[in-house]
């Protein structure tokens, strides 16, 4: 029976209650969606009673104060929900495989429910009044790391970011995947009369070239709602492309005209309003980073996924001549690079994963943004682990056991060794990135996912707003 004292005291929890939002992103494949599943799964599954829970290392969790967690339903009514059951059923099915990635943005909420420490004034007050207990309302908001990529269009021109497209698709693997799109955009003259329908051929073209390039493993591609359109599917604003050939002004009602008015639509209606609306709201952001497949796919694949990151670091500078000065102000507290497949590594490699990334981000970060504007880490992790540990028999060095997609069973497989700086020496480079595929467990379903420092994770990201 509810008590006369129940209703205030719920108001005034409620009150206390702390929301947390996380935005989590990466490029294509580097495991958004395996990492928001395992994050959600192994905080609902969480069970002080297992000693090798896939929590333990999680403070909150090992102190015996995480009482429990609960999926909220009811929380976005207007952007599409997280697929986490459907993730689920793909990770733990009877023919385990990895989940379908998430084309767009999607969120979820997933409330804390822990026993306050005294710290702090908060802590200390609640304890006062009798509220022991607390929630963490946290709102994980996943969205395409390609998105992210568009930053630097805020800074440029039509005229000079078309110049940059046109030079970078006649270079490298880029010149074959580029040769239709190219030849039906040069066969028609900038200054001609736009034509509608033959826009819509050639941003279609155009699209067909980016998605081609995202295929061959490079991952420096803008626009990058032409890869992901989610909302914007068939919208006017992305029937547009870069030209080649602008000299002068673009003369009214020509197709350089219609083309430039388009990109500054993009622009604004496009990319500002996704960092208005999403982005400048977030409080915590871990980015994933592929390293793996980026150097299995060979330099020029690594390179172009380096000049996407670099892309990616404007995102997190802030200040007066920063472009998102005046949009997101200081929000972001705490950023999380996270090396991604760390379990595709041998054991004394994991070290030199996270060492490689963290010196890319210091390499790309010339001026030392992400630094002085947020508190920054790098970590090698695994969301849910697909191998096992052991050494040669004949040898003892160190190899992995897993499962490829082509194996009815595991296999014991040598992946070779990581490079120990950035750039890497590639006429040395000894590894082979196996797709290992996720282990057919039926415990995992009730007990959480196996992973490499997730608790760590944990930690870093939301460890102090639980205390």
């Amino acid at each position: 029976m509810r008590t006369p004292e129940a209703g205030p005291m719920k108001a005034l929890d409620d009150l206390l209650a702390r929301r947390i939002y996380l935005g989590v992103t990466g490029l294509s494949r580097a495991g958004k969606t395996v990492f928001v599943t395992s994050l959600i799964h192994n905080l609902l599954r969480a069970d002080a009673s297992a000693e090798d829970s896939p929590l333990r290392g999680f403070d909150c969790f090992d102190e015996g104060r995480l009482i429990g967690a609960m999926l909220r339903h009811d929380a976005n009514a207007t952007v599409p929900e997280f697929p986490y059951r459907k993730a689920m059923q793909a990770i733990t099915g009877e023919s385990p495989q990895w989940p379908e990635p998430t084309r767009g943005i999607s969120r979820i909420r997933i409330d804390l429910r822990y026993r306050r420490t005294d710290a702090g004034l908060t802590g200390q007050a609640a304890t006062r009044l009798g509220l022991r207990d607390a929630t963490l309302q946290l709102e994980i908001v996943d969205y395409p790391g390609e998105w992210l990529v568009d930053l630097p269009l805020l800074g440029t021109d039509f005229e000079t970011w078309s110049a940059a497209m046109i030079e970078q698709a006649r270079q490298g693997t880029r010149a074959d995947l580029s040769r239709e799109w190219l030849a039906f955009v040069q066969d028609r003259k900038p200054d001609a009369e736009h034509d509608e329908d033959w826009a819509e051929q050639a941003s279609a073209l155009y699209a067909d070239y980016l998605r081609a390039c995202s295929e061959a493993r490079l991952r420096n591609l803008q626009p990058g709602r032409f890869l992901h359109p989610a909302d914007l599917r068939g919208a006017s604003v992305l029937r547009f492309c870069p030209l080649p050939d602008l000299r002068g002004k673009a003369a009214p009602g020509s197709i350089h005209a219609a083309f430039r008015d388009k990109f500054r639509d993009y622009q604004e209606k496009v990319v500002r309003t996704f960092y208005r609306q999403h982005f400048a709201g977030l409080d915590r952001q871990i980015v994933l980073v592929d390293a793996l497949s980026a150097l299995n796919d060979g330099q020029e694949a690594f390179d172009d996924q380096s000049e996407a990151l670099a892309a990616i670091l404007q995102s997190f500078r802030h200040g007066r001549n920063s472009l998102l000065g005046w949009l997101m102000g200081r929000r972001i507290s705490k950023v999380l690079f996270a090396a991604t497949k760390a379990d595709h590594v041998i054991r004394g490699d994991r070290l030199h994963l996270e060492n490689l990334t963290r010196r890319m981000l210091h390499v790309l970060d010339e001026n030392n943004a992400i630094k002085t504007s947020a508190e920054t880490h790098v970590q090698a992790i695994a969301s849910v682990r697909a191998t096992r540990d052991t050494r040669r028999a004949d040898t003892g060095r160190e190899i992995l056991v897993g499962r490829r997609p082509e194996d009815s069973h595991e296999l014991p497989l040598e992946p070779g060794a990581i490079p120990l700086d950035f750039p890497p020496d590639w006429a040395a480079l000894d590894y082979r990135f196996w797709d290992f595929q996720p282990h057919p467990d039926p415990s995992w379903k009730h007990s959480g996912f196996p992973t490499l420092r997730l608790p760590e994770v944990l930690n870093l990201l939301i460890g102090d707003d639980l205390t």
